[in-house]
């Protein structure tokens, strides 16, 4: 079914159980959504429309409300709180989306704009996005892959997993580990209170990277051309390193400092109760440091 509506007009979609309506966008619009319970999916296509499918109860309702700039969902009831609903969206490849929800896995792939995902108890799977990429869960996994921008990326309970993205990094976890591979970036900020965190990636002249943990490993990719200050603190964990690495100068009587090449980049490990590990690019095999 095509539907073609003036903008500001707001459309009731249902149909027992389903529904699958598509319609023209503007090129610059942006997707809002948000679901109480359920699934958000959404995936990129090259073409002005866009496609919404949804799975819910006959007293469901998927709202739709269009203006120029913004595409709004969401889903109303005939009697009582709305329900659960699964959505599968596709997209332009460049639309930006701002995605929320209660006890809702969310699932974004191919986009190209800005992205906004977060929910309170579900996952959080990314693939894509450029610009700002403001990813959050509180009980579930945070998951990014080959985005390129600003990135900031939080859990509370469970993992932070980022791969093969490029530009500023912002990531932690309460409780889980934060994994950083693939990256190549001039400022990264990461941190886990119970957590340990991996980085693998470029250490850039002149760029600023913080890893700190409260009782987490630490673990650290230098590349053997970096020029790197290896400023290291850590109160009942041990500092070791798969080459040779020597201490340049001290800081504190817990702050030692390493210098790789001219120092250019500035490396800042904090861990309470975890070891400090540094390893070459490749050798790092398990998931743990």
């Amino acid at each position: 079914m095509l539907i073609n509506a003036l903008a500001g007009a707001v459309l009731a979609l249902a149909t027992p159980q389903a529904t699958d309506t598509t319609f023209a966008v503007e090129p610059n619009a942006r997707l809002e959504i948000q679901n109480m319970g359920g699934e958000i999916v959404v995936r990129a296509w090259d073409r002005d429309e866009m496609r919404v499918q949804g799975d819910h109860s006959r007293r469901t309702q998927i709202v739709v409300r269009r203006t120029r700039s913004v595409v709004r969902l969401r889903a109303r009831a005939s009697r009582g709180p709305a329900n659960i609903v699964d959505y599968e969206i596709t997209v332009p490849r460049s639309m930006s989306v701002t995605l929320s929800g209660t006890y809702t896995d969310i699932v974004v792939e191919g986009v190209e704009g800005e992205i906004s995902a977060k929910t309170v108890q579900g996952n959080v799977s990314v693939k894509g996005g450029g610009g700002e990429v403001y990813l959050r869960s509180v009980q579930g996994t945070v998951t990014l892959e080959g985005a390129s921008g600003r990135v900031d990326a939080h859990a509370v309970s469970e993992d932070v997993r980022i791969t093969n993205v490029s530009g500023e990094i912002v990531a932690e976890s309460v409780s889980g580990d934060v994994l950083l591979e693939g990256i190549s970036s001039g400022n990264v900020d990461a941190g886990s209170v119970s957590g340990s965190i991996i980085y693998d990636g470029t250490l850039q002249e002149g760029g600023q990277y913080t890893f700190v943990s409260h009782s987490g490993d630490v673990a650290l990719s230098v590349p053997e051309n970096a020029n790197a200050s290896l400023t290291v603190a850590t109160i009942n964990g041990d500092i070791r390193s798969r080459f040779d690495l020597e201490m340049t100068r001290s800081g504190s009587r817990r702050r030692p400092i390493f210098t790789v090449g001219t120092g250019s980049a500035s490396v800042e490990i904090e861990t309470f109760s975890g070891d400090v590990r540094f390893f070459r690019p490749g050798e790092r095999r398990s998931r743990r440091p």
